[in-house]
């Protein structure tokens, strides 16, 4: 209530899958994407693969496409972590034509 927000979460019957909407009186447009990666040892797996997963899909054989949303783009924010049991991959802008295609190459890269 502090910040105006309404938040709503959904959760997919079959799979498990949640989807939380918050929506707040702000120009700024976010949407994330997060995995649980927990891992089976030290060897930072996990991590390797946040990298290798913004590597370029069937949609968008780019060597590099993070590299070139960065330049192109109009993200206010755009980024991925890896977290000990998960990572995510955020992404922000306050265009909403920049902030859907950001969500597409996201989206097209992680599934």
């Amino acid at each position: 209530e502090e910040y105006g927000a309404k938040v709503v979460l959904f959760k997919h019957k079959k799979t498990g899958a949640e989807v939380m909407s918050v929506s707040v009186p702000d120009e700024n447009k976010v949407f994330g994407i997060t995995f649980r990666t927990p891992p089976n040892d030290s060897t930072g797996v996990p991590h390797i693969l946040e990298h290798s997963v913004l590597c370029g899909s069937r949609k968008y054989p780019l060597k590099e496409p993070f590299v070139e949303l960065l330049k192109g783009s109009m993200n206010t924010f755009l980024n991925a972590f890896t977290y000990p049991d998960r990572t995510c991959y955020p992404v922000a802008s306050q265009n909403l034509k920049d902030f859907y295609n950001l969500i597409n190459v996201y989206l097209d890269s992680v599934l």
